[in-house]
């Protein structure tokens, strides 16, 4: 069980460290919400259904329409989403020249971005475009339209029929938002919840930028106070809390050290970023993983 799209911010190299970190009692816990208000691509997401039969229920957020959309239409109709894929899939993998294949892609996208409707077709149109455009990034113009252009990857691999199937069955129990990270508290029951946070991440310093924008407004200092402060409140409720960002400096004092400072507990690990202008052989970029109780040593 994979994600069903490539998305900046993934977080399939840290699943092990993430794994690592959860209660050292989790898998006693009976009945538990998990809880993701950045799901992006899902892998987190997958990783823990898929490991964690104890899990009786999910709730996913992001803003972005299009991707939760596309959550939503495999979870209730992946057949015709995989109709369409095949379609896709079959006219592009025949096309040998490059020049036509590009070609194909761009008829692709203005077809992506004229489409009224958000139906199954759209979705499928949607998964395809993000296995065949450039680093799988998603970006929407100043108009709405998505204008990443052509990856020119030789076989992409598009999507899976097993995996889209196995990724429908798992979502029968997830409950799917999209919207404001802070609305998808009202969620929350009293059950066991532990909550996973991935929101964009904050620049390393002043100095190295890094690709921080989240929708076209952006995600700013003010919604990292707002995000600790939910943090705050519903970790006083008893929910445990996981969260990943940057290792942030401002000069030469630690953000994210000084932003959790009441009883948080904070590691730092070495990754590896597909899009990040910081990754070079002699200085790797670190992470923060900040949790609201003692993990595992």
């Amino acid at each position: 069980m994979k994600p069903f799209v490539k998305w900046a911010g993934g977080k399939t190299r840290l699943l092990k460290e993430i794994e690592q970190r959860l209660p050292a009692d989790f898998d006693t816990w009976e009945d538990v919400v998990y809880v993701e208000p950045f799901v992006g691509g899902g892998s987190v997401l997958f990783h823990m259904l898929k490991k964690h039969n104890n899990i009786s229920k999910a709730v996913i957020n992001d803003i972005n329409p299009v991707l939760m959309h596309a959550y939503q239409k495999i979870k209730q109709a992946p057949m015709s989403i995989m109709d369409t894929l095949v379609a896709l899939r079959n006219e592009y993998n025949g096309i040998s020249a490059d020049k036509t294949r590009e070609e194909f892609y761009y008829r692709v996208r203005k077809t992506f971005n004229e489409m009224r409707f958000e139906d199954e077709q759209k979705v499928a149109f949607f998964i395809f475009l993000n296995h065949t455009c450039f680093n799988g990034l998603y970006r929407e113009n100043r108009s709405g339209d998505f204008n990443v252009p052509h990856g020119r990857y030789k076989s992409p691999s598009i999507f899976e029929e097993e995996n889209i199937m196995t990724l429908h069955n798992a979502l029968q129990k997830v409950e799917i938002n999209c919207g404001d990270f802070a609305e998808i508290w009202n969620s929350l029951e009293n059950n066991p919840t532990f909550i996973y946070i991935d929101p964009p991440y904050r620049p390393i310093s002043k100095q190295v930028t890094m690709f921080t924008l989240y929708d076209k407004s952006g995600f700013t200092d003010f919604d990292q106070l707002r995000l600790k402060e939910i943090c705050d409140i519903f970790g006083n409720r008893g929910c445990r809390i996981m969260l990943s960002n940057s290792d942030s400096y401002d000069e030469d004092i630690s953000y994210f050290e000084n932003l959790y400072n009441n009883g948080y507990h904070i590691s730092r690990v070495e990754v590896t970023r597909m899009i990040n202008p910081y990754n070079s052989k002699n200085r790797k970029p670190k992470e923060v993983i900040i949790t609201n109780y003692q993990p595992p040593q």
